[in-house]
């Protein structure tokens, strides 16, 4: 369950689904479980804040997960976090 800023520096508590951005990202051991099928990993949720998500994005990394600076992408990931955002974020209200 997501309760909390995935930026380990912010504080942020998760409360409305408008403020921020959930991410989808396949994360821990990519080892076949028994209900899976071989090669894929579970998907996990996390939630940058509304200040975080302006500046920052989750990336799938060999051990799980990192956060990282936007600028720090390749295009790669940038495709990736562009569809990882268009199944699984909420959009943010224009309020």
């Amino acid at each position: 369950m997501v309760s909390k800023c995935a930026n380990p520096s912010c504080s942020a508590i998760f409360r409305y689904f408008r403020e921020g951005t959930i991410f989808h990202v396949a994360a821990g051991s990519t080892r076949p479980e028994k209900d899976s099928l071989p090669g894929t990993s579970a998907l996990e949720r996390f939630w940058l804040c509304g200040e975080c998500s302006t500046t920052m994005t989750v990336i799938s990394h060999a051990p799980g997960v990192r956060v990282v600076p936007l600028q720090d992408l390749s295009e790669k990931q940038r495709r990736q976090r562009n569809r990882s955002i268009a199944i699984g974020a909420v959009p943010k209200s224009s309020s």
